[in-house]
């Protein structure tokens, strides 16, 4: 199983270009750096959520310690998205540039799915809080 897994992570270094080969390759670049690009974004807003619950505690007495644990653990599991989104866009790539070589191309439904789906719970959950937090 880790032979399969470490064959498909294995790049090719050159390629023919007939027909398409370069503009699919260099298609599967750009959607790799957006992959990174999403990773920054979370990793980003979960320091922003991390920063802002802590700075808006600091100036509330002890009624914002609900809101302050909850923005660690969102601002923690942004950060985790992140750095999970990146890998997914390494083993992505890497699955895409296999698939390429021998002419087929993998879809990604599930995992657009996942991430979607874990995306739109957390800003969800984050709209709670906030809510709550404004009321209180």
């Amino acid at each position: 199983m880790i032979t399969g897994f470490t064959a498909i992570l294995k790049p090719s270094l050159v390629l023919e270009n007939k027909g398409n080969v370069a503009r699919d390759h260099l298609a599967s670049e750009r959607t790799y750096l957006a992959y990174v690009r999403t990773s920054l974004a979370c990793s980003g807003a979960g320091v922003a959520l991390l920063r802002m619950f802590t700075l808006t505690n600091d100036t509330v007495s002890h009624e914002g310690i609900i809101g302050e644990r909850l923005g660690k653990v969102l601002g923690a599991t942004m950060i985790l998205l992140g750095l999970g989104i990146l890998i997914l866009g390494v083993i992505r790539y890497f699955m895409t540039q296999s698939a390429l070589v021998h002419g087929y191309f993998p879809v990604a439904r599930n995992s657009m799915i996942a991430v979607a789906l874990i995306l739109g719970s957390l800003v969800g959950i984050l709209f709670g809080v906030l809510v709550m937090e404004s009321r209180g």
